[in-house]
């Protein structure tokens, strides 16, 4: 339940990192198709939520809680340009078929 815990609220805030620099850049696809993955990861962690009611924000799954957010939103600034990079070669190889 840790791991899945961190995964998940990992990916939320991840995503939403992305997609905050998506908006900034005027990506409107990137950000509408991660609004999405946003909603299905959101959904995830809401059932996760109800664990840590019942073990404490101050147990291992809290703290795994806590401490995906600022590695994940670290991870998102720092990959955004790699990602944007990928995903823009993506684009191009996919307008030619």
């Amino acid at each position: 339940m840790i791991l899945t815990t961190f995964i998940c609220q990992f990916l939320v805030v991840y995503l939403l990192g992305v997609q905050s620099l998506m908006v900034r850049d005027g990506n409107c696809i990137g950000a509408a198709m991660g609004s999405i993955a946003i909603g299905v990861t959101q959904y995830l962690v809401i059932g996760i939520i109800s664990h840590i009611g019942v073990d404490g924000l101050f147990s291992l799954t809290g703290a795994a809680f806590l401490l995906a957010g600022p590695i994940a939103i670290v991870c998102s600034i720092k990959s955004h340009p790699k990602l944007a990079e990928w995903l823009k070669g993506k684009g191009r190889w996919m307008l030619r078929f």
